[in-house]
């Protein structure tokens, strides 16, 4: 199907920086047909809900890198803490007497130190809630500024296209277009991280498997200590794990074993990863369906002057990428979006 004017007017202007939402740089970029456009990007109000935007996504950036760094040292100083005391529980003293010793232990308290400072950090400063607040105040500022544009009204003049296209084409551009990309993009990312964070758990897998396999050894000599019949090549060729060090490999290996499948556990959980995954890849694909069931219907009604309906196909396509913050919008925000956007939540 040919495009449209208003498709190619603001096609036109195709950067790979669109994400940041800087409306001043779309409207610069804009044709001389597409002026009544140009004039409600260049608005008063639309400068203030970007503005609103760049601080509140400025602040969420600060908050998530924040909410990270310290989440992940105290996750990495605990798990460290956790494998010096395993090594203790092995049957190894010969290599941990006098300065090894030492030092695993200065080790260890100096983990538990910073592990615990970073969970009152994390308490106290409350980075998490911080980094979600503000983004949910950026979303609603970024769903505010396709809004503002959707409902105002700017006459044409001479030689210039009608503004109901312009309008849609330039939601369609960088408002849906972008986030089908964000979210396609974000949900991959998300999902490789996931697959990344395994490696801890594989690990975890193959020391529980050993710990697993001594005790099994271990257990044929209690069972022929209880007079069990086991075979005498069995009781030969395992005799040296058998009694206390092959209990304290067993038990020193199964503490390394958790304490690295908590460390895969809990960094997946603190980045999101396979919630965020799953979310995020259903989304892009909600979005991928409304844009093949509803853009085709929706430039038919921007052509035939029909603004209700070029509304009504804004408002879904904002009621699925507002979904995800919806916990997060604060009163404060309520007041700057309409309250259908607040029902509906926010991305």
């Amino acid at each position: 199907m040919p495009s449209s004017r208003a498709e190619d007017a603001i096609d036109r202007d195709d950067r790979a920086s669109d994400w940041q939402l800087r409306p001043e740089l779309h409207a610069a970029a804009l044709p001389v047909e597409a002026g009544a456009l140009k004039r409600v990007l260049e608005r008063n109000e639309i400068k203030d809900i970007v503005e609103r935007y760049r601080m509140a996504d400025a602040a969420a950036v600060v908050a998530q890198r924040r909410y990270k760094r310290i989440g992940r040292l105290g996750l990495y100083a605990t798990t460290i803490a956790t494998l010096v005391g395993a090594f203790f529980l092995l049957p190894i003293e010969p290599w941990l007497r006098g300065t090894p010793a030492a030092i695993a232990s200065t080790v260890q308290v100096l983990a538990l130190m910073i592990a615990f400072l970073a969970s009152r950090l994390l308490a106290v400063g409350s980075p998490f809630d911080a980094w979600m607040k503000k983004r949910a105040e950026a979303e609603i500022a970024r769903i505010a500024l396709f809004e503002e544009v959707g409902k105002a009204s700017e006459a044409a003049r001479d030689g210039e296209l009608d503004l109901l296209p312009l309008k849609l084409e330039y939601f369609r551009r960088y408002q849906l277009d972008v986030q089908r990309r964000y979210y396609h993009g974000r949900g991959a990312q998300h999902r490789a991280a996931a697959w990344r964070n395994n490696r801890w758990l594989s690990v975890s897998l193959l020391v529980t498997v050993v710990s697993v396999v001594i005790g099994a050894i271990a257990a044929l000599h209690i069972a022929a200590v209880w007079g069990l019949v086991v075979p005498a090549w069995m009781l030969e060729w395992f005799g040296g794990l058998t009694g206390p060090p092959a209990n304290r490999l067993a038990l020193g290996l199964g503490t390394i074993a958790s304490g690295l499948y908590g460390l895969g556990v809990a960094r997946s959980l603190m980045d999101l990863d396979e919630r965020n995954a799953s979310r995020f890849l259903t989304t892009a694909e909600n979005l991928d369906f409304l844009t093949d069931t509803g853009l085709l219907q929706a430039r038919a009604a921007a052509g035939a002057g029909n603004g209700d309906e070029v509304l009504a196909f804004i408002h879904r396509v904002h009621g699925q990428i507002s979904s995800e913050h919806r916990e997060w919008i604060l009163l404060s925000a309520r007041e700057r979006v309409p309250d259908r956007l607040v029902h509906a939540g926010v991305r």
